[in-house]
Parts: structure tokens; sequence; C-alpha cells
């Protein structure tokens, strides 16, 4: 598994270069890729909120941010709030994200990260509180990074792993019938934010508000 870990390192570090200005925004998003794997490595296990959602959402982000067209700092600092997002469950599952803006604050702290930017970088990852409001292109893209499933064909099956979790790992009673009826309301009340994500989501994201609503009036 950890080859496969590596392996998402390598292909995330080619596809997201950065300019020669700017290899030390580049060098501490590797270093952070490495720690996350570390600290993630006890809930790998979770069938949604696993190391390989945050990489998703992190190759996300960077696609974003280069299509919005956001400055090489935002676009490190987006970067590093989507590595930390969702560190808080390794402490506990619910309201983790206060928790996870607490971990990166010590962390980039410890590196004497510049603190307008720590804060800004807590910000966002409070941004991916599910149903918060975003104020600004930043918390727009990283919640449309953090939900880009919705608007993709995979989405049933990552919406029954968030089930599957939260029945093993939350202790949640959850009836398949009114988990689909949860997820029919979260896609019928997402609408993406930013430029790319409306026009790479939105179609694929209205034929999933489909499928879900004929799932829940299905006997």
């Amino acid at each position: 598994m950890i080859y496969v870990f590596c392996y998402y390192i390598l292909v995330i570090v080619i596809i997201f270069p950065y300019p020669p200005c700017c290899m030390d925004g580049q060098k501490i998003i590797n270093n952070v890729l490495r720690y996350i794997l570390d600290l993630l490595e006890p809930i790998n296990h979770y069938p949604y909120h696993n190391i390989n959602h945050t990489l998703d959402v992190y190759a996300r982000v960077g696609h974003l941010c280069d299509r919005e067209g956001v400055n090489d700092e935002d676009k490190t600092d987006l970067l590093l709030a989507a590595l930390f997002h969702d560190a808080g469950f390794t402490r506990q599952y619910f309201q983790n994200e206060t928790i996870g803006a607490q971990i990166a604050r010590r962390y980039l702290e410890n590196i004497d990260w510049p603190e307008d930017r720590i804060e800004k970088i807590e910000r966002l990852i409070l941004a991916t509180t599910l149903f918060s409001e975003a104020h600004d292109l930043l918390e727009y893209i990283i919640q449309d990074a953090d939900l880009d499933n919705l608007g993709r064909k995979d989405c049933l099956i990552k919406s029954l792993l968030v089930r599957k979790e939260l029945i093993e790992i939350g202790k949640i009673d959850m009836p398949k019938s009114r988990w689909m009826r949860i997820s029919y309301n979260l896609l019928m009340r997402y609408h993406y934010h930013t430029f790319t994500a409306r026009s790479e989501r939105r179609d694929i994201q209205n034929k999933n508000r489909l499928q879900f609503g004929k799932k829940c009036t299905k006997k």
C-alpha cells in the first residue's frame, strides 16, 4: 500500500510543478505530503475519509487553481489546506475541522510559515465544513474540490462508502433508504461555485440528481 501512496506523490508533484521562483512552496508541499501520509495511516482503513480522498481533493484543488488563475502563493496555501483538511479525523470523527486547522497551525508554526498565511490556511480548512458559507475564490475552490464527487460518475459509489463509514466508524444506524434521501438533498443543495467546476461537473451532477431522486422514490 505504501508504494501506491508514493506513486501518488510522484504523480502529483509531476502534474503540479512549480516554477523555479516557487521552489520553497513546492518543498514545503512535498514535506507536508510525507507528513500527512504518516499522520493519516491509522485511519487509512476508513472507507471514504482516507488518504485517497485527501489526495483526490489535493489534485482537484491544483487543477482548479490553474484553471481559475490563482497566484502561486494562494495556490500553495490552498494545496496545504487540502492536505490538512481531514487531519482532524485522526483525533475525532465528527466536527473535526477545527482540530484539523489546529494540527496545520502547529506544523506550520514549527517551520516558521508566515502568520497571515497560517490564518488563511486555517480559514480554508474550516471552509470544508459541510454547508458552510464560502466567501471568496479560495474558499470556493476548496469546497468544490472537497465535493467534487457530486459531479462525477462515481458519485453513487462514493456516497455508499460514506454510508459504510458512518455505520462502521461513526457507529450510526443508517438505513440505505434514509441515506439515499440525505445524499439526494446534498446533491440538490450544493451548487458548484467556480466556473471551472460548473463547466466540468454540472451536467453529471444533474444526472446524479436524477439517479438519486429515482432511488429515493423507489419502493
